[in-house]
C-alpha cells in the first residue's frame, strides 16, 4: 500500500521559476518541471501543431514518457515566452481593466463565480485557477493588480504559502496586491524591515459570491480614487 503523501504544488523553494515548481523530495522532482503539450499550448497561447513544430526544431525542450506522452520543459516554455513577449510589451492604457487572478480549489465554485463575474459590471479581467502553481505561472510575465487565494490547507502549509508569496512578490514586480482568505484567525504574513506589509492581506472569511463581488467593487472604487 502506498503511504506516501500527495505532492503539494507549494512545497518548493522559490529561488527560480524552475525551482519554485519542483516537487518535494518525497516525490519525483522532475514532474512539476515539465508540462504536457496541451498545457504548454495554453500557457503560450499557441496551437498544438505550433507546439509540435517548436519541439521538432528544438526550441522547446521535450521528452516522452514510457507511455509515449510528450513532456515539455517548463524552463524552455518560460524562456520562449519571455523572449517573444518582451519585444511586444507596450504601455497599457490608463482605462485598462484591472487584472485579477482568483485561486479556488473547487471546480464547482469556479464555475459559479465565472458565471457571476459576467454580471458584476466592473472594469475587471478575472482569471480563475485551481492551484497556486497555475496562477504564479501566469504572473511570471503578466502584470496583475490583485491575486485572491482561498486557503483551507493545514496551518503549516498556509504559513509556507505565505512565505512563497512574500518572496515571489519581492522578486517579481508583476503583482500589486494579494488577498488571502483562510479559516485561521491569527495567520500573518512574514515581515522583515523594508517589506511592504500591505502587499499581502490575510482575512478570516469564506469566499462567497456575494462577499467577493462586494470586495471587488470596493477594490475598484479605491483604485479609482
Amino acid at each position: 500500500m502506498d503511504n506516501s503523501q500527495p505532492m503539494n504544488d507549494l512545497d518548493y523553494p522559490v529561488n527560480s521559476p524552475a525551482q519554485m515548481f519542483a516537487a518535494s523530495d518525497k516525490a519525483e522532482p522532475q514532474i512539476s518541471e515539465f508540462l504536457t503539450s496541451s498545457q504548454a499550448a495554453k500557457r503560450l497561447g499557441l496551437s498544438m501543431a505550433t507546439i509540435q513544430k517548436l519541439v521538432d526544431n528544438n526550441i522547446l525542450q521535450a521528452w516522452k514518457t514510457f507511455g509515449g506522452h510528450r513532456r515539455i520543459s517548463l524552463a524552455s516554455v518560460l524562456s520562449y515566452q519571455t523572449s517573444n513577449t518582451s519585444s511586444q510589451q507596450t504601455s497599457a492604457p490608463t482605462n485598462r481593466p484591472y487584472q485579477v487572478s482568483i485561486v479556488i480549489e473547487s471546480p464547482e465554485l469556479i464555475k459559479r463565480l465565472s458565471k457571476d463575474a459576467t454580471q458584476w459590471q466592473l472594469p475587471l479581467k478575472v482569471s480563475f485557477f485551481e492551484s497556486l502553481t497555475e496562477a504564479l505561472l501566469e504572473l511570471l510575465n503578466q502584470k496583475h493588480d490583485l491575486l485572491i487565494l482561498q486557503m483551507n490547507s493545514p496551518r503549516k502549509q498556509q504559513e509556507k504559502i505565505l512565505e512563497i508569496l512574500q518572496k515571489f512578490m519581492g522578486s517579481r514586480h508583476t503583482l500589486a496586491h494579494t488577498l488571502i482568505l483562510t479559516p485561521e484567525t491569527d495567520l500573518l504574513p512574514p515581515t522583515k524591515p523594508g517589506d511592504n506589509a500591505g502587499s499581502i492581506q490575510v482575512v478570516n472569511n469564506d469566499l462567497s459570491p456575494l462577499w467577493l463581488s462586494a470586495y471587488l467593487a470596493g477594490f475598484v472604487a479605491q483604485r479609482r480614487n
